[in-house]
């Protein structure tokens, strides 16, 4: 065993239940072990022991920086997610093969729905819905008001989602 290890062992074996009572205060008794050992996993791969001025002073900081850490994290996880909810059993965020069949038979609606308007209509609609493009933009390249822009995106979306 180095000598450096012996020397975080040590350090473990002599303030770790103190360490522990200090953690527990902040985050609870199921997470202050966990608190703990991450402390001094950090010493571990951040700073040599014995150059340390006061190890347990640092230990004790290392202890509540992680603790702190801990301490959002479950704050940010009792925010976003439902208590009970179990979070294994969670939807996948990837479509199955039916939504993906539905979404392919709703963007050929809405591709035949476009092919029965004016190509002025349908030009304009998919540069700005498609291609991202501002409706000043549009108007200015096409030569049309902006007003035309704006009406004719209007009637295609309508056409569309009647289509629907």
């Amino acid at each position: 065993m180095s000598q450096a290890k012996s020397r975080l062992q040590l350090l473990y074996e002599q303030h770790a239940d103190e360490l522990d009572a200090f953690a527990r205060r902040r985050v609870g008794r199921d997470e202050s072990r966990d608190v703990v050992h991450d402390a001094y996993l950090r010493l571990a791969a951040y700073a040599d022991p014995a150059a340390l001025d006061n190890p347990r002073a640092y230990l004790y900081r290392l202890t509540g920086n992680v603790a702190n850490d801990y301490g959002t994290r479950s704050l940010l996880r009792s925010e976003w997610t439902e208590p009970d909810a179990d979070l294994d059993a969670a939807a996948c965020p990837k479509p199955g093969p039916e939504r993906r069949a539905e979404s392919r038979d709703a963007l050929s609606r809405c591709l035949a729905a476009l092919d029965e308007l004016p190509e002025t209509y349908r030009h304009v609609f998919l540069l700005h819905r498609v291609d991202g493009m501002a409706q000043g933009d549009i108007a200015a390249a096409l030569g049309i008001p902006l007003r035309s822009v704006e009406r004719y995106i209007a009637k295609a979306l309508a056409h569309c989602l009647k289509r629907q």
